[in-house]
């Protein structure tokens, strides 16, 4: 998929915003979990309650959480509302990090181990005692696309999320399978056109998976990223919704 290559190593940060936190968000806790390659930092947003629950591993942009940190929290926090356990996934490496300041495009290079990290992850999730079994993956933009190729490769994860991203074409291989997908995508986007969310979900249709494919009309990259519009707002509800059926939430 060159066409992307010389866009994607200009992708700044498009985090998903929403509103202001409030007194009754769930904090977020930092913790690492075990990957093959490394411990990963993430942040954990703990849903209310003892029963079995599922794990939803949020993926950042180009750009990673912190710049938004208040907004991607209170996204979290609001999933561990619904009943879902919530990570923040910081899957850049320190290495990754220090190439990427230097203006070094690693995504493609970094890609197929970043897949192999997040199905650890996810992996070691539903094997935990408050798991009910069920993880999915909700991904931004380069996150997006991560989250196509990791679903892809690892029947553990249930269902995906992808705002504006692509089929998982950094792994230079056919795809062979996908869980039920969420692709929400704006059809001005100049940074990730929209025929690139189409594509994937006819690829993922063709494989016999479950897909909602959401165009919104006249929204452009990271349209979610603007609180204040409906889109976003109805973006955020799909998901939640298309969340709670396929990870089972009581």
């Amino acid at each position: 998929m060159n066409r992307l290559k010389s866009t994607l190593a200009a992708l700044a940060l498009f985090a998903f915003a929403i509103p202001a936190a409030s007194a009754a968000d769930i904090e977020g806790q930092k913790i690492m979990l075990p990957s093959k390659e490394r411990q990963v930092h993430v942040t954990h947003f703990r849903a209310p309650g003892d029963a079995p629950r599922p794990a939803a591993l949020l993926l950042h942009g180009a750009g990673g959480f912190d710049r938004r940190i208040e907004d991607n929290s209170h996204y979290a926090s609001m999933l561990a509302e619904a009943g879902i356990d919530a990570y923040l996934v910081y899957y850049y490496s320190d290495l990754d990090a220090k190439m990427m300041s230097y203006g070094v495009n690693v995504f493609g290079e970094r890609y197929p181990h970043w897949a192999e990290l997040v199905d650890d992850l996810a992996d070691y999730l539903v094997k935990q005692k408050a798991s009910n079994g069920k993880v999915g993956l909700v991904g931004f933009s380069n996150g997006g696309i991560l989250a196509s190729g990791a679903s892809m490769l690892d029947p553990t994860i249930n269902a995906a999320v992808i705002y504006y991203g692509t089929d998982p074409w950094p792994l230079n291989k056919p795809a062979t399978r996908f869980p039920p997908l969420l692709i929400l995508h704006g059809d001005a986007d100049q940074v990730i056109p929209v025929e690139n969310g189409k594509q994937l979900a006819d690829e993922a249709k063709a494989l016999g998976a479950k897909v909602d494919l959401v165009i919104y009309p006249g929204q452009s990259h990271g349209f979610g990223a603007d609180w204040k519009k409906k889109d976003a707002t109805d973006a955020f509800n799909r998901t939640v919704i298309f969340l709670k059926k396929e990870l089972q939430v009581k």
